[in-house]
């Protein structure tokens, strides 16, 4: 018996997926699910078992997750190629013929998964749009011949990262953070924050002024602590910067995602690109200034890189964007990325919200078009992400610490600082961001120009209203702590 993944070679972030919930008996015709997933967790691994009285090269597919659950193939009903496939693949309470299988390398080092039962069919994958889904997602069914969607990687279970390949992976791979030139809150140390802080326990009354790492608590009650910055220390000291390296992996999945923290003791506000509209024509643009929107204090984000324990190559790269992110495939790195010294990518931040973007440009997210009932004229608008080239840069190849690799142990783990388990709010609590509509309406009213005819008073105040919201994504508390984030889990 061998724990492996399935991992399609032509869609290399999909991995095959088995969900047996329910499944306790025999079922005439299989039941339960089987599709894709973009990640290797319980429901992404499988047991090979050879059977009783079969050749040694028969085996059966069995769900980690569900005890006696294996993969069910009918292709009874398939008969040559197919464009789409064919048949039904599901799974069934124990092995029988169905459930029965054998590999067929391929010329190119992949394995094709081959039916016993029905000879000349094959387990097909079309991993097309699969992302990270709490159902799966993707299509999976039967071809009667291999072709690219018929090939696999049978990655084994329990291979994982020595510690000296990790720090190989960091200094072969680690991203290169270029800043924009005019950035005011440069990425700093933690050292650096808590330098030029003060940790206050609204529970007790007091507070420690410049608290150190081994200070910060551990466990209270909810929101009982804070951390205060001192207004003079919101731009950081980049000298001190570096990228906190949380290493994550788990048993069963044959990649390691190595997430490289990025801190900055303030995020500044947010830029709106506002597009005036007259009969969906753009009669006027403009960008305005939205602080204090968008601004808090302390600001996490993170460039992910994704290494294949086996041929220790970089297969994914994961930028976070604020409140959500964009991952790049390995087939896609090459055009996506520019590289420095060849395998370093070049990831830029954006102005004042540090942003992450594979390239220098004005990157517009939070896309809105408000046009107004029984007037010709509305109003568009973006939040503007800004990146360029000729800042500072951060080479988190050579500036970094290891704060997390849970998986090595003895001589080769790593000290995990206490900051990582600080569960509070990276800046004070019981404090808001407040932008009236009035100043809405002056920046609209700014960027609009000639629509103001068009656009009562009372109108702007209402589109204000509508508009306000949409920027609207933290307050100043800032940030909760990295390990209490959904990518620290490895949920991109």
């Amino acid at each position: 018996m061998q724990k492996v993944s399935i991992r399609s070679a032509t869609f290399p972030q999909c991995y095959l997926r088995i969900d047996g919930s329910g499944i306790s008996s025999f079922q005439g015709r299989g039941a339960g699910t089987v599709n894709c997933q973009s990640y290797v967790g319980p429901y992404e691994t499988f047991n090979i078992i050879n059977q009783p009285g079969q050749p040694n090269d028969v085996f059966a597919i069995a769900s980690t997750a569900f005890s006696n659950v294996f993969l069910r193939m009918d292709s009874g009903s398939v008969h040559g190629f197919s464009n789409d496939g064919n048949g039904t693949v599901n799974c069934q309470f124990g092995a029988g013929p169905y459930e029965l299988f054998r590999l067929e390398r391929q010329s190119d080092g992949t394995q094709a998964i081959a039916s016993v039962n029905f000879p000349g069919t094959y387990l097909r994958v079309d991993g097309r749009g699969v992302h990270a889904s709490n159902s799966g997602s993707g299509n999976v069914n039967c071809q009667g011949s291999v072709g690219p969607y018929e090939k696999f990687i049978i990655g084994v279970s329990g291979k994982s990262l020595t510690r000296d390949e990790l720090e190989q992976a960091i200094n072969t791979y680690g991203p290169m953070l270029k800043l924009h030139p005019d950035e005011l809150y440069a990425n700093t140390s933690i050292e650096y924050f808590l330098q030029h802080s003060k940790l206050v326990d609204s529970k007790s009354g007091t507070s420690i002024e410049h608290p150190t790492v081994e200070q910060l608590p551990q466990n209270g009650d909810d929101k009982q602590f804070y951390l205060e910055l001192e207004d003079n220390a919101k731009a950081g000291d980049f000298n001190q910067a570096k990228a906190y390296v949380h290493a994550l992996w788990t048993p069963g999945q044959p990649y390691t995602d190595l997430q490289f923290w990025l801190f900055s003791a303030y995020n500044g506000p947010g830029t709106a690109h506002i597009n005036g509209l007259v009969f969906d024509t753009i009669v006027k643009s403009g960008d305005a200034n939205l602080a204090p929107m968008g601004e808090h204090f302390g600001d996490w984000e993170c460039v992910m890189l994704r290494i294949d324990n086996d041929s220790k190559q970089l297969v994914a790269i994961w930028l976070s964007q604020h409140s959500d992110g964009r991952m790049v495939l390995q087939e896609d790195i090459s055009h996506t990325f520019q590289m420095d010294r060849g395998t370093h990518p070049i990831v830029y931040s954006s102005r004042n919200g540090h942003a992450n973007y594979p390239s220098a440009d004005t990157n517009y997210t939070e896309h809105h078009k408000v046009p107004p009932v029984g007037i010709p004229a509305g109003i568009e608008f973006y939040l503007a992400n800004n990146t360029a080239d000729g800042g500072r840069v951060l080479d988190c190849s050579q500036k970094y610490q290891v704060v997390s690799a849970d998986w090595l142990s003895g001589a080769e783990a790593y000290e995990v600082p206490k900051w990582v388990g600080y569960p509070y709010r990276w800046g004070p609590e019981g404090t808001t961001t407040h932008m009236s509509s009035q100043t809405v309406r002056d920046i609209m009213n700014a960027a609009a120009g000639p629509l103001a005819p068009f656009l009562p008073g009372a109108m702007l105040l209402e589109l204000a209203g509508l508009i306000l919201p949409s920027f609207v994504k933290d307050d100043v508390n800032g940030p909760g702590a990295p390990a209490k984030q959904r990518t620290w889990a490895g949920q991109y």
